[in-house]
């Protein structure tokens, strides 16, 4: 290959390059500290060996610069991943004073008993344990809870604020398939947080801020102008919504529109998105149009534009990436200039990855670059292919599928659904969208100096969401509206991109490679022949498996098992006390859907407590369950607990679970060891009723014990039930109210599983608990360590494997 010849080629190949090192310095966890030197040394030689081809203009020198830039993957990754030593997380477990700057407008929210939470972004300066200040760097999230009658006084970018509490580290469900929002955390350079009551926390103004601070209060200001515009001529339901779909958020948002924006795909237009800076682009470059202007003058509005609303936006990471990616997506497509949009795009994807190499990982940067590169690549073939329909038709389905395609294996991975009425949704709700978001840019500029226009422009405003909400409900309603997707995994997605690589090369190139695979026909196909009998071959002779899944559901139990045929039951569902976060919604079914589970036969419940059940409700309305069995508490408890009427014909799906009843499924066993009958037990709080299962498969069991309390514990034991088990679920999370010596001698587990919530206030497990189980030689395993925990067996093997075990990125 002569050099040069092949010059955006070339580009995505230093792409590829670079962040194939990323990916291989994060799956093996290569330490900065450790290898500085080898990694620094093969940096230079790469560098070398590229310099001089370059010098000679050998045709290997792409090889060069490809091994370059993999070794600056690897090296820039393993820099940025490094925490340094005086970063605030290192005092993680210690109750401190912090003192720092706030470096963002406060995000407040108000529950249902109205009380106000506040979180805080800050760059903390030192913090102070005892008589002892340590200076620290990084940032912080600071929470506080005001109680009290009224507003507090919020503070502002650039004021100082000192906080009292215990620093924690950042820490969300660990769970395969779930955006892993520790790590996007991490990327935004957050390492820590702070839970301070309100009297625990002082707030300094500063009567003196910088210019960049005065710059960032004033967009806050203009954000609390809409949203206070808003609210006082529409519901607050509305607003939130409207407000959303302006500057990002999904606060206050009415679930049943988030629901149907998700279900029709276009769920992105509450987030600061590409499209959103493509529509103001096109709003500013079709009044430039109108005006007359050069084209020269034509670009710089847009690119100004752009930059004011990324500003008004709070300059969020997000927002300033799809503003660049937005940017070079509408200069290209709208000016006409594709082909130097496909450079820029490249070229702005490689810096800012060299910037930030975590950005990989980040489904934010993962979507919006990858939606770009569908607009600028392939929705040009797209648009040639659907030639024969109308040129607009034409336009919006290519662009409509051009994002969609390139973004599959990334929608499989986290949602497992895409969205087949999306493109209906863009053709027919989208521009409608469009015009909600421009009137209400427009409204709050009336606001500002005609008032009384304002609520006229923002009451209309209202009107046209309440239709979009109509349409979209309707077309999610439609039959097919969502297709399930199973979870590609790295093999199947890089194949999937090689083919829609190939989609988008010229006849030329297609036609070279065509003319390559004849002539080493024998060589393509053996090889994955071989490698298709091999692992055909394995399949076969594979022993039948079940799997039993502890889900990390947080403060809460729920674990999934699956017979070897893929029959699938749930013990217990997980959920929230306060119905602040929906389990089931969030974290249930997109476990069930990454595992490719889009039906249960059975779920069982030990009891009502939300912690237990609350998450069924959601489950049972997306998807279909055979039976739901239950602890002997009245239908009425569990309707609470779900969250669902007491009318709702869901709960036909409810019975409860008899004693020494068993039910046999593809092999596997259940048996129903103990069932207390509610109206013989004194003073019944929930946990006095708990059932008891055990699943069997061969000479594997599984013990599922709720919050088993001691007394229960030893009825059992006096009915001289077999209690041997190979994995039991400690009773009731750990607490030193169950787990009594006579039961850990009784069961006698090889494995002990803890289903706890990181740093809960209950203080679960208990030390004693665990030193109980461990002196009978029972390995601990906990949710909240050890993320997601599976076990596999045959009836006679048993293998264990975690999420947190398993992840690429670890600390």
């Amino acid at each position: 290959m002569k050099t040069g010849q092949y010059p955006l080629a070339f580009l995505c190949g230093l792409l590829a390059a670079f962040g194939l090192g990323i990916f291989c310095s994060a799956w093996l966890h290569i330490s900065f500290v450790t290898y500085a030197p080898y990694l620094i040394g093969f940096l230079l030689a790469a560098a070398l060996a590229s310099a001089v081809l370059a010098i000679q203009a050998n045709e290997r020198t792409w090889i060069a610069f490809v091994g370059l830039f993999f070794m600056l993957g690897i090296f820039r990754f393993a820099a940025a991943y490094e925490l340094p030593p005086h970063d605030i997380s290192h005092a993680a477990g210690a109750c401190v004073r912090v003192a720092g700057t706030i470096i963002a407008a406060p995000v407040v929210r108000t529950d249902a008993d109205h009380v106000q939470h506040i979180r805080y972004i800050v760059e903390p300066h030192h913090i102070t344990q005892g008589h002892e200040e340590q200076e620290v760097s990084g940032k912080i999230h600071i929470h506080m809870i005001h109680k009290g009658e009224g507003n507090p006084t919020y503070g502002q970018i650039g004021d100082e604020i000192t906080a009292v509490g215990t620093i924690r580290r950042p820490h969300g469900y660990q769970n395969p398939g779930l955006i892993d929002t520790v790590f996007l955390l991490r990327c935004d350079g957050i390492t820590a947080r702070v839970f301070a009551e309100n009297s625990e926390v002082e707030i300094t103004p500063n009567e003196t801020p910088t210019f960049t601070q005065t710059f960032l209060r004033w967009a806050a200001q203009v954000r609390a102008h809409y949203i206070d515009r808003m609210t006082g001529v529409m519901p607050r339901e509305d607003a939130a919504a409207i407000f959303a779909m302006l500057f990002g958020g999904y606060e206050g948002i009415r679930p049943e529109l988030l629901e149907t924006f998700t279900v029709t795909g276009i769920v992105h237009i509450l987030s600061v998105s590409g499209s959103h800076i493509s529509l103001l682009a096109a709003v500013i470059a079709w009044l430039a149009l109108f005006l007359r202007l050069p084209r020269p003058l034509s670009a710089a509005a847009v690119i100004l534009a752009i930059i004011v609303y990324v500003i008004l936006a709070g300059l969020v990471p997000p927002a300033v990436r799809s503003g660049i990616m937005g940017a070079v997506a509408f200069l290209g497509l709208v000016l006409g200039r594709e082909r130097d949009a496909r450079y820029i795009l490249i070229l702005t994807g490689l810096l800012m990855l060299m910037i930030s190499p975590m950005l990989l990982f980040h489904i934010s940067f993962q979507l919006s670059f990858l939606a770009t590169m569908g607009l600028l690549f392939l929705a040009p073939v797209l648009r040639e292919w659907m030639n024969p329909l109308p040129r607009v038709l034409a336009a919006s389905l290519s662009i409509t599928l051009g994002a969609q395609l390139a973004t599959l294996p990334i929608l499989a991975w986290h949602f497992n659904q895409i969205s087949v009425s999306s493109l209906l949704a863009n053709l027919i709700v989208v521009p409608l969208v469009d015009v909600v978001i421009i009137l209400g840019l427009g409204g709050g500029i009336a606001a500002l100096f005609v008032p009384f226009l304002g609520k006229i422009v923002f009451g209309f405003d209202s009107l046209l969401l309440g239709m979009t909400f109509e349409m979209t409900r309707a077309i999610a309603a439609m039959p097919l509206a969502q297709i399930d997707l199973p979870s590609m995994g790295i093999c199947a997605g890089i194949s999937y991109y090689l083919f829609l690589s190939f989609l988008m090369l010229s006849q030329e190139n297609r036609t070279a490679i065509f003319e390559f695979i004849l002539r080493f026909y024998r060589i393509i196909v053996i090889i994955p022949a071989a490698f298709l009998i091999a692992l055909f071959s394995w399949y076969v002779s594979r022993p039948d498996e079940m799997e039993v899944h502890f889900i990390d559901v947080g403060q809460g139990d729920a674990a999934l098992v699956l017979t070897p045929h893929g029959h699938a039951m749930l013990f217990d569902t997980g959920g929230t006390r306060d119905g602040t976060f929906d389990i089931g919604a969030r974290i249930d079914v997109p476990y069930l859907r990454h595992h490719g589970i889009h039906a249960l036969d059975y779920i069982f419940l030990s009891h009502a407590h939300e912690d237990h059940a609350a998450g069924a409700g959601a489950i049972l309305t997306r998807m279909p369950v055979r039976h739901v069995y239950t602890a002997d508490e009245g239908t009425a408890a569990y309707a609470r607990s779900m969250r669902i009427g007491d009318g709702n014909p869901l709960l036909m799906n409810l019975g409860r679970a008899e004693a020494g009843q068993s039910i046999v499924l593809d092999g596997v066993t259940v048996d129903v060891l103990y069932a207390p009958d509610y109206g013989q037990v004194d003073h019944a709080t929930g946990n006095e009723v708990s059932n008891v299962y055990r699943v069997r498969y061969g000479n594997a069991s599984f013990l599922f014990t709720g919050d088993l309390v001691k007394e229960h514990e030893e009825k059992m034991i006096a009915q001289g039930m077999d209690l041997h088990v190979t994995v039991l679920k400690v009773p009731h999370h750990g607490s030193d109210t169950s787990s009594c010596a006579e039961f850990v001698r009784a069961t006698h587990p090889l494995y002990a599983v803890y289903c706890v919530g990181a740093d809960n206030t209950f203080g679960h497990p208990r030390p004693s608990v665990l030193e109980r189980y461990e002196r009978m030689g029972a390995r601990s395993l906990r949710t909240d360590r050890d993320g997601a925990i599976v076990f596999r067996t045959d009836g006679e093997h048993l293998s264990v494997s975690t999420f947190v075990e398993g992840k690429f990125l670890r600390d």
